[in-house]
């Protein structure tokens, strides 16, 4: 099993989900482990070999999987820093979607029997109808998906198709909404690290937007136990997933509120403003079916319930803070 991308935030909980679920395992990333992505994975980080390459570098992708020849390639890998991306668009075009192709060519050369692509819920440019499903458009008449980095994501997933209809891939692609939970990346634009980890270090919270901003927050334990079920999904099941909770939305300021009933004394305000993204993003934000998921896979998000996902964050996140201040000790 080779996971590109498993060093990082997501990618470190799909290897260690992956590895708990008995699969021999294989990082590859352009960075090693940050220390949460290490912390999150645990012992077991010692005896999972990890390659360093960047997913544009054709050659440096394919040494990797001929050598290691998976059964089945977990893609992660991409740059995610958005307004980047929208500056300098051909980057987008060169590391996110030429590296997919690369995976993909990779994959057909060397026997892959299944593919799994993590692309975005942005790749909806606008709800036309709720709950929105795997035949919802992704391009409208006249909108599309918003930004460089959807637009790749969609690149992807029409490449992982194209690569299915010519050589026969069985490929995947799970639709990830609003990521969270410990050792995600200070670049979310979803509030949740922004509030909940100073609250537990103690100190005040005050966001002057996001309290209205309204999210399907999916934690990441539930999106790498998606991997797992997609892996072993039968050959006849859908090829598009959302790895969301499937509940009616939850705002910024809900995420403030639950943090101080789960922190007591926490001091957070959250503004009732948008920013510019905020408004921008909300053309792809509504409620969310998982039906295929249940019905096909047997999968089902173990913290549906906010609060839940919050304490679980909240309580890997403290013994985070305590293993370092004891190896400091």
């Amino acid at each position: 099993m080779l996971v590109i991308g498993g060093s990082g935030f997501a990618g470190s909980y799909t290897v260690r989900a992956l590895h708990d679920a008995g699969y021999d395992v294989v990082v590859c990333d352009l960075n090693d482990y940050q220390p949460e992505s290490r912390f999150m994975i645990g012992g077991a980080a010692e005896g999972i070999p990890v390659e360093r390459g960047s997913i544009d570098n054709w050659p440096r992708v394919l040494d990797v999987v001929n050598r290691h020849r998976p059964g089945a390639i977990v893609h992660l890998a991409s740059i995610m820093d958005l307004p980047f991306l929208d500056q300098n668009p051909m980057v987008a075009l060169k590391v996110n979607v030429e590296g997919t192709v690369n995976l993909l060519e990779a994959a057909r050369f060397n026997d892959v029997q299944r593919f799994v692509f993590f692309s975005t819920i942005g790749v909806i440019p606008q709800v036309k109808y709720e709950p929105i499903d795997a035949a919802h458009p992704v391009v409208l008449p006249r909108h599309g998906p918003r930004g460089a980095y959807s637009v790749a994501k969609l690149c992807g997933e029409g490449f992982c198709f194209a690569y299915e209809q010519s050589f026969g891939l069985d490929v995947r692609v799970i639709r990830p909404s609003a990521l969270y939970g410990f050792g995600m990346s200070a670049l979310a634009p979803n509030y949740m690290k922004q509030i909940v980890e100073p609250a537990v270090r103690g100190e005040p919270v005050r966001l002057p937007t996001g309290g209205p901003v309204p999210r399907d927050y999916v934690h990441v334990l539930d999106v790498a136990s998606l991997v797992v079920a997609v892996l072993e999904g039968a050959d006849d099941t859908d090829r598009i997933y959302y790895g969301a909770t499937g509940e009616p939305l939850r705002t910024g300021g809900d995420v403030g509120c639950i943090a101080r009933e789960l922190l007591p004394g926490a001091e957070i305000e959250i503004g009732d403003d948008f920013t510019e993204s905020d408004r921008a993003e909300q053309g792809c934000r509504g409620q969310i079916s998982i039906e295929n998921a249940k019905a096909q896979l047997g999968w089902s998000p173990r913290y549906s319930s906010l609060r839940d996902g919050m304490a679980e964050y909240i309580e890997r996140y403290r013994a985070f803070l305590a293993a370092a201040q004891g190896g400091h000790g």
